[in-house]
């Protein structure tokens, strides 16, 4: 990724392809990746690969794998399913802790949603494109969320998506999903 916008338009992408695929989910990538100057060939191709599937199949298929699927849901993307199995855990407080040092408010249910810590990412680095007082800061709480946070538990998410997914759209964004926050983990 290149300047912190860009990256923050960049988690932005991903935290819409995380959103239920209504008759809206189309246009807010496209609206999402408009905003995205550099590094777009596979963000344009994933947008393709969802237009392609017919709304009943993809709303079937994200349910299955985000929300209930039979016998277990593939990846629930939820912080605390993964690192505590259960939902609303110490991960969730954790995460709602590192969004009120600024001033971010999220509905309880949605706190620890992979799509939520995407979108706190996205804030962090638009303020870190100001290039002002505040950069700084941004920059470490990014970096601090990442380490505490993303790290812990995408990998394995992103894993299970490649794993479980039926449709390529899906298996293209777990891809891409890897390819964008890997880089971000810390080093072992």
């Amino acid at each position: 990724m290149t300047t912190p916008l860009q990256k923050a338009h960049r988690f932005k992408f991903l935290s819409q392809c995380l959103a239920f695929p209504n008759e809206a989910f189309i246009p807010a990538l496209n609206e999402a990746l408009g905003k995205i100057d550099a590094n777009r060939d596979e963000l344009l191709a994933l947008v393709a690969a969802f237009e392609r599937e017919e709304t009943e199949p993809l709303q079937a298929e994200y349910t299955r794998l985000f929300l209930n699927g039979y016998p277990r849901t593939v990846c629930p993307p939820y912080e605390s399913v993964y690192l505590e199995k259960r939902m609303h855990g110490d991960a969730a407080v954790a995460v709602a802790a590192a969004y009120a040092e600024w001033e971010m408010s999220v509905e309880p249910g949605l706190i620890d949603h992979l799509a939520t810590e995407l979108e706190f990412l996205a804030f962090l680095a638009s303020a870190e494109s100001l290039d002002n007082a505040i950069s700084a800061d941004a920059r470490k709480a990014s970096e601090r969320f990442t380490q505490q946070h993303m790290s812990r538990w995408t990998p394995q998410f992103t894993a299970d998506l490649q794993a479980g997914a039926k449709l390529d759209a899906y298996r293209m964004l777990a891809e891409l999903m890897e390819s964008t926050l890997t880089p971000l983990h810390p080093k072992s």
